[in-house]
């Protein structure tokens, strides 16, 4: 076991994968709590222990030897500070960003649920409804995952060393206030009828469209009565009965098993399921396959896939 004697000291190799990550001296300092020199000699120490040149010290960060170090080192680094958690029973922080009308309408009832399976699970929700930007080289205490919807025809590329999983790609469909379907002028007999009803709308129309594509209707502009910034804000407006909205069941579970807003449907030729995006789980790669993450992903998926939802739909056309 001679082999074990030429390791090198862990802080160095503490202090080397957080400047890697963090790119900078200073910044792995702040990172690891430490006076940035002690974090200059770790770093100066190690190469001398390697004999090999690690940070590109005429343009700044890793040499080509110094990034295959640390891609070597990192995950093991990782694993050993997982296992050593693990064998104390600690369990880090999880924060669950997310938009809020999935915070509020579909997590939060679940959320006793969760804690009553994994009771060491610190787990935070933190409705959030700007897309949250994922930092692989950060190092934080706090694991960090975010359930995003991502629309078909707007999908953001994963940026490098981000997990993602779809996680469930429900159908979206209208919905309305039984007030507000029962003052329509006119029978809803197709989908092509919703056109000359009150159409609650986002941000912009392409949801709408794409939605009438899917009824087999071209529209090339969607005219609605009323112009939202996102969904949250046109399900609170459909409650109030102003209009009809475009959402799916997860955004409205409790709405639609009270029967507050009901399904639209029409008489004479039936709406079909359209799905427009999915919600997808991300985290950095250092977080997705940590014991608490990984009981986070397992317990979403059963969640999402386990059941259906009760709707109540239209019967007034």
């Amino acid at each position: 076991m001679e082999w074990r004697y030429h390791i090198p000291p862990l802080a160095a190799l503490n202090a080397f994968v957080a400047y890697a990550r963090t790119g900078g001296i200073r910044r792995a300092a702040v990172a690891l709590g430490v006076d940035h020199a002690v974090v200059s000699r770790h770093l100066r120490d190690l190469e001398n222990t390697l004999g090999v040149a690690l940070r590109n010290r005429s343009e700044g960060g890793l040499t080509p030897e110094g990034h295959d170090y640390h891609a070597r080192i990192a995950p093991l680094l990782d694993g050993l500070a997982r296992a050593t958690a693990d064998i104390r029973g600690q369990m880090p922080q999880v924060t669950l960003t997310c938009s809020h009308g999935i915070a509020y309408h579909w997590l939060l009832p679940r959320l006793a649920s969760f804690r009553q399976l994994y009771p060491g699970v610190d787990l935070m929700l933190r409705p959030v409804d700007s897309d949250c930007r994922f930092d692989p080289d950060r190092i934080d205490t706090v694991l960090h995952a975010d359930i995003r919807y991502i629309n078909d025809h707007n999908p953001a590329p994963i940026p490098p060393r981000v997990r993602a999983l779809p996680v469930a790609r429900p159908p979206v469909f209208p919905v309305a206030s039984p007030a507000c379907l029962r003052r329509l002028a006119h029978p809803l007999r197709r989908a092509a009828d919703l056109l000359h009803a009150p159409l609650l709308i986002e941000d912009n129309d392409t949801e709408w469209r794409l939605w009438f594509a899917g009824q087999s209707v071209a529209v090339a502009h969607v005219a609605g009565c009323s112009r939202l910034w996102q969904a949250h804000l046109a399900l609170a407006a459909a409650r109030a009965g102003e209009g009809i909205a475009l959402a799916n069941a997860y955004l409205l579970e409790d709405d639609l098993q009270t029967g507050r807003l009901v399904r639209v449907t029409t008489t004479d030729i039936p709406l079909r399921d359209v799905s427009l995006g999915a919600y997808v789980l991300r985290a950095t790669e250092q977080a997705w396959q940590a014991r608490p993450m990984v009981m986070l992903r397992t317990w979403l998926e059963a969640q999402l896939h386990a059941g259906t939802v009760v709707v109540v739909t239209s019967d007034h056309h």
